[in-house]
C-alpha cells in the first residue's frame, strides 16, 4: 500500500514537472531500479514487455533497459537496472507518461524493487553517439585468436552503441540507409574512380537524381563527400579481409582502397583525411594526390558528432571562404560541441559532454606500457589509485576501443588534438594505446596520435601511453561472447 502511494506521489510531482517544460523541447530520462536477486527474473520480464510496448509509441527513438553500472561503490548486494529513454518532443513523453501500459508497468513493478526507483530528466545538447567498432573477436599478442571474456579487449567490451540487424536498407534508388546513424550513401561505392580532393569535392555537390544510377528525387547540392567522423560511422573492424564495412552490406562496387573524406589536416591543411576502407582508421594525404570518393546526404537528425572544424582551405593549405565549398567546416554535419565540451569532476575523472565518456584526468598515469600491460592496467584502476577518489573499483575502467579514444579528437586543434581549455592533465601529443585489433593482422593493435589525430597500427608489443575511460554505452554487460563469433 505503502509503495502505491509513493508511485501515486511520484506521478503528481512528476506531471508537474513537465507542466513547467516546452513542450516541443526533446527530452531524455533515466530511471534507476533496485532489485534483489530473487526477484530478477520477474523485474526482466516487465521492463521486456514495458519495451516493446514503448517502441510502438510515436515520438521515442530510444527505450531500453540494461544494467546499471554506478559511479560509488555499493555495499548493498541489490542488482541494479536502468531504463534509458529518449524523446522527439515532452508531449509525446507525456504520452507515454500517462499511458495505461506504463501505469500497469508502475503497479506491478512496485512489489519488484527493493526502494522507489530515481527518475531523472535531461533536457539539452543531445550527446553524440559513440559507435560499437564492430569487432567481436579477441586474440593475444601473438595473434592466436582466444576467447574474450575478461580480457579488456574490445571483443570483451564491445563498449558503443550496437548496430542493428539488418544494419543497412537497400532503398532501391541508388541509395542504400545506414539504420544505425540515419546517414543515406551512395550506393555505388565508386562511381567516380579516383579523383583529387578537390574534384571529389565537386563531384559530390553536383550529384542528383538521373545521375549515378539514382533515382532518389535528389537535387544537385543535396550529397556531400562525408567528413571524417562520418564515414568513420560506417566501418566495421571485425573484417579480417575486404572493405572494413558489415559483410551483409548492400553497396556494390566497394574497393578496399583510400576513400576522400571533406576534412582537412589543421596542422599542415594541404593534407585531407581519408579512410583506408581496407582496414579502416582514418589517416592522411596530399589533396592534390586522388582516391577514391563515396558521397553521402541526410544527417538532418544527427546522431554522431561534428568534427570541431571550423575553417576551409584549398589544396595548397590556403585559408579560403567556407561557403559552397562543400568542405567539412562549410557544411559542419553532426552533434555540435557543448561549450564547455568537459567537466573537471573534482574527484580524478572528467567527463566529456559530447559523448557522456568519462575519462582518467591524468592522461599519463601509467607512462608508455606495451598493449596487454595497458589492458591490464585499465582493468585494475579504481578509487585510491592515479588521483581517482570517485568511488569506482577494479573493473569499471577499461582501455577505450578504437572509436571511443577517437571520439576526443577535435579536427580544428593539434599538439594536442583536444579541444582547447580542456581540464586534463600530462595530455601527452603523442601515441595512444586502443583496446582494438587490427582483424586482418591481429598481432596489430590500433593506436591513435594525439597530436594530430590519425589513427594506424603497430605491434603489440610497442610501448604507447595509456588512458583510461568508463561510462557510455555497454550493452553487453552480463552477456557471454564466443570467440568464434
Amino acid at each position: 500500500m505503502a509503495q502505491n502511494q509513493q508511485s501515486s506521489e511520484q506521478h503528481d510531482q512528476v506531471s508537474r514537472i513537465l507542466d513547467g517544460m516546452d513542450p516541443n523541447s526533446p527530452i531524455s530520462a533515466t530511471t534507476v531500479f533496485k532489485v534483489s536477486n530473487e526477484e530478477r527474473d520477474n523485474f526482466e520480464r516487465l521492463a521486456g514487455t514495458l519495451v516493446a510496448a514503448t517502441m510502438r509509441m510515436s515520438g521515442v527513438s530510444v527505450f531500453d533497459f540494461l544494467t546499471h553500472l554506478s559511479v560509488q561503490s555499493h555495499s548493498s548486494h541489490l542488482l541494479q537496472y536502468l531504463i534509458f529513454e529518449k524523446w522527439e518532443n515532452v508531449s509525446a513523453y507525456r504520452k507515454q507518461w500517462n499511458s495505461d501500459h506504463f501505469k500497469q508497468f508502475q503497479s506491478a513493478v512496485a512489489n519488484a524493487v527493493a526502494e522507489p526507483p530515481v527518475l531523472s530528466f535531461y533536457q539539452g545538447s543531445e550527446a553524440a553517439r559513440v559507435l560499437q567498432t564492430g569487432q567481436k573477436r579477441c586474440w593475444d599478442d601473438h595473434g592466436r585468436q582466444k576467447e574474450c571474456i575478461g580480457t579488456g579487449q574490445d571483443g570483451d567490451i564491445r563498449a558503443g552503441v550496437p548496430a542493428p540487424h539488418p544494419r543497412f536498407n537497400d532503398n532501391n534508388d541508388g541509395t542504400v540507409t545506414d539504420r544505425l546513424t540515419g546517414l543515406i550513401w551512395l550506393k555505388n561505392g565508386n562511381l567516380y574512380g579516383e579523383v583529387p580532393w578537390e574534384q571529389a569535392l565537386a563531384n559530390a555537390k553536383d550529384l542528383a537524381s538521373g545521375t549515378g544510377g539514382l533515382t532518389d528525387g535528389s537535387s544537385a547540392g543535396d550529397w556531400r563527400l562525408p567528413n571524417v567522423n562520418e564515414f568513420q560511422s560506417v566501418l566495421d573492424l571485425n573484417n579480417s579481409s575486404g572493405p572494413a564495412i558489415a559483410p551483409d552490406h548492400p553497396f556494390i562496387n566497394l574497393h578496399p582502397s583510400n576513400y576522400w573524406t571533406s576534412t582537412s589536416v589543421a596542422l599542415a591543411p594541404p593534407l585531407g583525411w581519408f579512410v583506408a576502407l581496407a582496414v579502416g582508421p582514418p589517416v592522411f594525404d596530399l589533396k592534390i594526390n586522388s582516391m577514391r570518393m563515396w558521397p553521402v546526404r541526410g544527417g538532418e537528425k544527427p546522431r554522431i558528432a561534428q568534427t570541431g572544424q571550423t575553417q576551409c582551405f584549398n589544396s595548397w593549405g590556403q585559408p579560403v571562404n567556407c561557403a559552397g565549398t562543400g568542405q567539412d567546416a562549410d557544411i559542419r554535419a553532426g552533434i555540435p560541441f557543448p561549450k564547455p565540451r568537459f567537466v573537471d569532476n573534482k574527484n580524478g575523472t572528467v567527463t566529456d559532454r559530447l559523448t557522456e565518456l568519462i575519462w582518467l584526468k591524468n592522461a599519463n598515469a601509467f607512462g608508455t606500457r606495451n598493449w596487454q600491460h595497458a589492458l591490464d592496467d585499465c582493468k585494475g584502476l579504481g578509487a585510491g589509485h592515479a588521483g581517482l577518489h570517485d568511488g569506482s573499483k577494479s573493473g569499471d575502467w577499461h582501455l577505450p576501443n578504437l572509436f571511443e579514444m577517437r571520439s576526443l579528437m577535435d579536427y580544428s586543434a593539434f599538439n594536442p588534438a583536444i579541444t582547447p581549455g580542456h581540464p586534463f592533465e600530462n595530455v601527452i601529443p603523442s601515441l595512444y594505446w586502443s583496446s582494438t585489433t587490427v582483424a586482418s593482422a591481429p598481432n596489430l593493435a590500433r593506436f591513435v596520435f594525439v597530436g594530430v589525430g590519425p589513427s594506424v597500427w603497430d605491434h603489440k608489443s610497442v610501448l604507447m601511453h595509456v588512458w583510461p575511460v568508463r561510462g557510455g554505452v555497454l550493452p553487453h554487460k552480463h552477456k557471454h561472447h564466443s570467440s568464434q563469433e
